[in-house]
């Protein structure tokens, strides 16, 4: 498979590769969903109900928000208190990891590419470093100054953006496996799948990185680490819903579920 880029054919490498098993991934990635959305449905424990009842309870639009909002940020309250440092690095790596996975500008070309609609958020689009969110303008009779590109993000793109996430990325999660390894050397038992999928995601945060940084620079190395980077996400993606990585749609629908009950039928008579 070849595919035109300039004057050069991607071709012979791991990027058409990885193109060619996008459509695979997200297959198995909703196949194995499903099934751990099923199992969680069948064994998932109903929260105690005193008062159990047919009918809804009536309560306002504003009540609902509210404790549909506080249902999310208990676990992160409750975390605060107990382990202030864990969870709130934790909290931003989540955020880092979201962040690149869904808004960083090269990251939101392949989604549309796959996903025309998801093009709407281009303007929302982070720059890989925080030198591309910047424009020198130069005129005779005026000294240089410096504009920010992304009008929506402004200034923020000195932080917000792909170079300073992946460096914070690399950084704790290299601190959290450490962590892991620790635990395994004094004998604590640790799933496989928690190997499975930190490790993986490491790889391919370097990957990326290595990628975007254009190290070691020449086209044909650009093209294997880029297909690189890509197939270890797919591999990620088809095997999420047997690893640690799924918590993060257990989590939501966890949430949901929890607020509905608690909601809705807490109290009935």
């Amino acid at each position: 498979m070849q595919i035109p880029y300039a004057t050069y054919p991607v071709g012979n490498s791991l990027y058409p590769l990885a193109l060619d098993l996008f459509a695979p991934t997200v297959f198995f990635f909703f196949l194995g969903a499903s099934y751990r959305v099923f199992r969680y449905l069948v064994t998932y424990q109903k929260p105690f109900i005193p008062y159990p009842s047919s009918e809804l309870r009536q309560v306002g639009s504003g009540h609902k928000i509210a404790a549909l909002v506080n249902t999310f940020a208990n676990s992160s309250r409750v975390g605060i208190k107990r382990k202030p440092v864990t969870t709130g690095v934790g909290l931003l790596f989540h955020i880092a990891l979201v962040l690149i996975i869904f808004l960083l500008a090269q990251h939101m070309v392949f989604w549309a590419y796959y996903i025309p609609p998801y093009s709407a958020l281009f303007p929302l689009a982070i720059p890989e470093s925080s030198e591309d969110g910047l424009l020198a303008l130069t005129t005779p009779n005026h000294a240089s100054t410096t504009l920010f590109v992304n009008d929506i993000w402004g200034p923020l793109t000195v932080i917000l953006n792909g170079q300073f996430l992946t460096f914070f990325l690399i950084i704790f999660l290299g601190v959290y496996l450490g962590h892991k390894l620790l635990a395994a050397v004094e004998g604590l038992s640790l799933r496989a799948g928690d190997w499975w999928f930190f490790v993986l995601l490491y790889i391919d945060i370097l990957l990326g990185f290595f990628a975007t940084a254009h190290i070691p620079n020449n086209v044909y190395w650009y093209d294997n680490l880029l297909g690189a980077h890509i197939l270890v996400a797919e591999i990620i993606i088809a095997t999420l819903p047997f690893t640690r990585g799924f918590h993060m749609f257990e989590f939501y629908l966890g949430k949901v579920r929890e607020w509905y009950f608690m909601v809705y039928r807490r109290g009935e008579k």
